[in-house]
This record gives C-alpha cells, structure tokens and sequence, in this order.
C-alpha cells in the first residue's frame, strides 16, 4: 500500500492541462468566469466532460500568485472553483493549508491550518469545501464553510476520495461505502463489503439520479455494486471484477477500468454490454472521459477514441505516461509524461497545439486555472 505522503504526492496527477498562447498578436486577458468543475471527474458521474464550454484559440495571463505565500509549497492536493472562490488543499513544511483565493484577481482568502496527513482533493457542495484526512484510527472527512470547520465523519483506513452529488458525499473506505449529509453533519448510511481487509472500496463511486456505483476488491465481496443512493441497499451486483480506477457513468452505460480490459454494463441492471482489452497487453485504461457520442481513453501509452455503442477503438495518438484526458467541448486536453500539454480534436485525435508545461486545477468558462510549481495561474481568452 502506497504510504499518505505518497498518495497526496500523486494526488490530481492525472488532470494536466495547457492552452496555447496568443503567438504574435496581441491579447489581452478577459476576467476569469468559472464553471461547475467541483471534484476530481468534473461532476458526480466521473465523465471528466464539460459539453457547455470551449477551449479558447488565444489565451493570456490574467494573474498570477503564490499557491503558498509564506512558506514553500511541498504538496498540492487539488483545488476547486466554486461561486468565483478557488479552495486549495495542501502541505507546506509547516503542516497541512486550506486556502482561498478570488478567482477575478487571484487575491488570497483565508487560510486554515489542517492536519498534514491530507488524504484527498477538496470536494466542493452546497457551499461546503469536504477533505478526508488520515488520523490514528483510520481517517477522517472533515468540512469547512466560510472559513470555519463546520463537521466531522469518521471513516476506516484507506479513504476513497468521495463523490459529491446535492448536499450528500458518497465514498468507501476499508471497511464498505457510507452516503454522509453535510447539511445535517450526519451520516445518512453505510454499507459493509468485504472482510476487514484494507481497501474494499479503493475508488470514488459514481453516482446518478438513483444509484451509487461503487468498486469492492476485498476478496470476499469482491466486483461492482449498484446500490439505492437513498438507503444503500444493494440494486444488482456483478460479482468478481476487479476495478482498477474509478467508474464512469455516461449514457445508459457503467464503464469500468479493470485489469487489462474496459468493461461496459447497462446502468440499470448490471447486464454487460462490451469489454475492450487494452492494447498490447498494457495493464489497464485509465477512466474514459467524454459523452455518450464519443469518448476517450487511455492505456497510458496513447490516448484513443472509444466509440461508447460498440467499446470499439478508433483513433490513436502517442500519448506515453499520459494522465486521464479531459474533455471540453470538442477539445480533448491531456498531459503527462515529460509530454507537454496537447489539446486534440475529438473526432478524429488530431493536434490542435502544444504547450511545454503546466497542470490543471480547474477549466473556466474563458480559459483555465493552472498550477506552474507553485503559483495559480489564471489563463482567460482574449478581450481584443
């Protein structure tokens, strides 16, 4: 098992994104509009998809500031963007850091001193900012409003990062899968998998209007699980995968990264619709991003596009070491790997541009938000 300070190293590393810059004209920066991108995977589906917004041609730098003004940045677990507030979560010599910052700006909110086992990127809802942190007896949610710690949940060892959907989390850790209300500070139920054993529910769930899909790998309960999102009772179950990333509900579909295959069930009664082996034997796909229409995914060598009726795959780009792409609009984004920032089309793979560097922490209505070392950096779309 990979140690927190591991976990919180890698935290996010999948989510890298660039915009190319504005060449020879001249550019400048509109102020920063977000969108509602409050959670690893965009939304409580874990589509990685924003089919509302396009990437801007011309970007320019808007603002700039340190993600920790006194005192170095060791590790940066996420941010969020929510209401024209950016939550950041993190590490410093000092210890853990929940901070804010004003997205028009860049101007520093406030900032509150955390524990330094940080196990998790912030998750935001109905204004509440949810961290899990790792503490002597397993872990730990822990909510923040205005500033302020607001509740607790206390959770088993190995905390999934929770999905947010309404004013509910929904989450596993070693010990099954819970629904917590943060309105109410109150968990609303639990669900037991497995036999103890670290990590039955490794990944975020994905979650619809009525179920909440959850991955077990403990050795007695294990495969995939859709249960009541009201009552967590069992719907239908598909005993014996082993999942390998997050869920992905998108369409009628459940998709599935296990060893050496994607696999693809009907939502609503489990019954499997395709599976697509990686190519080349590879270990596994990382969670697929898209739309019913079209989606992509990645073996970590190349970035593919995924026909969602079929589980075919079309076309392919060299994409070694990359993370899970991410899909704005027409625009695939993806980076990883030594590889620069690459923005593809999406019916067809082909390269729109290519930028050295930077990492995702939120796409905006005009651009993006991204980490270079350890500043924010606002990108927005030219005004002229």
């Amino acid at each position: 098992m990979p140690s927190r300070r591991d976990v919180l190293a890698t935290l996010g590393a999948g989510a890298t994104l660039g915009l190319a810059g504005c060449g020879s004209q001249s550019c400048t920066a509109a102020e920063p509009h977000s969108v509602d991108w409050l959670q690893p995977g965009g939304n409580a589906r874990n589509t990685a998809a924003d089919t509302d917004h396009t990437v801007p041609t011309a970007v320019a730098e808007r603002w700039r500031e340190p993600i920790t003004p006194d005192s170095d940045l060791l590790a940066f677990a996420g941010g969020v963007v929510d209401t024209g507030e950016i939550v950041t979560v993190g590490r410093t010599r000092e210890g853990g850091f929940r901070g804010s910052f004003d997205l028009r700006n860049g101007d520093s909110g406030t900032w509150i001193n955390v524990p330094r086992t940080v196990a998790s990127p912030p998750v935001s809802l109905s204004n509440f900012t949810a961290v899990a942190f790792g503490t002597d007896d397993g872990s730990e949610l822990r909510l923040f409003n205005d500033g302020l710690e607001t509740g607790r949940y206390a959770l088993g060892d190995a905390p999934a990062t929770p999905r947010a959907d309404g004013t509910t989390l929904f989450g596993g850790d070693a010990d099954g899968a819970y629904a917590y209300e943060v309105t109410g500070n109150e968990e609303r139920w639990r669900h037991e998998f497995g036999d103890g054993e670290a990590g039955a529910v490794p990944f975020g769930p994905a979650v619809d209007d009525q179920t909440v899909y959850v991955t077990v790998t403990s050795s007695s309960d294990r495969g995939i699980y859709a249960l009541d999102r009201y009552t967590g009772e069992i719907e239908w179950s598909v005993e014996g995968p082993r999942a390998f990333r997050d869920p992905v509900r998108v369409g009628s579909l459940l998709l599935v990264p296990v060893e050496y295959e994607l696999l693809a069930f009907d939502a609503e009664t489990g019954e499997r619709q395709w599976s697509t082996p990686t190519p080349a034997d590879r270990k596994a796909f990382l969670p697929p991003a898209g739309t019913e229409a079209q989606l992509v995914v990645t073996d970590a060598w190349e970035i593919h596009g995924l026909d969602p009726e079929t589980g075919d795959l079309g076309w392919s780009v060299p994409a070694k070491d990359v993370g899970r792409p991410i899909v704005i609009g027409d625009t695939v984004l993806a980076s990883g790997g030594g590889n620069g920032i690459v923005a593809h089309d999406l019916a067809d793979g082909s390269e729109r541009w290519q930028v050295e560097d930077g990492l995702l922490v939120a796409p905006l209505r005009n651009g993006v938000l991204t980490r270079e070392d350890g500043e924010l950096v606002a990108y927005t779309a030219c005004e002229n």
